[in-house]
């Protein structure tokens, strides 16, 4: 876990977060006053900006997963998720969620959405739960495969909408790292525990890489957002080397 975590305090040395995360969002909502809406406008930059939302989303839902007008502005406009449609499907499908959250443990159905899903309790619950996204799996897991960390399984990937990571697939690159345990199939946390295990993972990771024991854990999660794209994919592309033995 050491290696791990120095890991994570040099990719935060090399780069000022509040400068390079850069999610921006409308905020052209009547979900918001224009008091908070003020308050949002006057942040510094995109980073801040978002923290603050977290604040204010907290809030106003004080814990209930059950506004339907937030839960989806969420998703779709803040997340950028417009196939996860408003309709009764997915209202119970958020209130599964909920309910699967207070027992840790998610079903096959609800893990297939975890992506848009996360989102809510990220937003409704940020000291305990954080966005489970492509990117921030694609970049924890390739940490953990290149810090060599065997007492941590690694996190199954959600649908990714990033053409760098679709190309390039980590999953493939883990098996064949590891094509032993791959035989034996206890790789990846399955889809009943991943969401915990990865919440869990970061909430202790933060407080360590932030030095910062009050550290709320989406900071870290803004982090391996922030250099999935960039740190992650050169890293990737520089340093894999598949070779493919030819048949004799």
């Amino acid at each position: 876990m050491t290696l791990l975590v120095d890991r994570l305090k040099q990719y935060k040395a090399n780069l000022k977060l509040h400068e390079r995360f850069s999610y921006n969002f409308d905020i052209n909502t009547t979900l918001f006053s224009e008091t908070e809406k003020n308050e949002l406008i006057n942040e510094p930059n995109a980073f801040y900006r978002n923290i603050k939302l977290k604040e204010l989303i907290k809030e106003k839902a004080n814990g209930s997963y059950g506004l339907s007008d937030l839960n989806f502005w969420i998703i779709n406009n803040w997340g950028g998720i417009g196939s996860f449609k408003r309709n009764e499907k997915n209202e119970k499908k958020i209130k599964i969620f909920s309910n699967q959250l207070s027992k840790s443990k998610l079903s096959k159905d609800t893990f297939g959405t975890i992506s848009s899903l996360s989102k809510i309790s990220s937003f409704i619950d940020p000291d305990n739960y954080v966005i489970y996204d492509s990117r921030v799996i694609y970049a924890i897991n390739w940490i953990i495969m290149t810090s060599k960390q065997p007492e941590i399984k690694y996190f199954p990937m959600p649908t990714g909408r990033n053409k760098k990571l679709v190309d390039f697939d980590i999953n493939t690159i883990i098996h064949l790292t590891h094509l032993d345990s791959y035989r034996n199939g206890d790789l990846f946390y399955d889809h009943k525990e991943a969401y915990f295990k990865f919440c869990e993972l970061i909430k202790k990771l933060s407080k360590e890489v932030f030095d910062n024991q009050t550290i709320k854990p989406y900071y870290l999660e803004m982090l391996l957002f922030t250099i999935a794209n960039n740190e992650i994919y050169n890293e990737l592309t520089t340093q894999t080397n598949i070779e493919i033995k030819p048949n004799r």
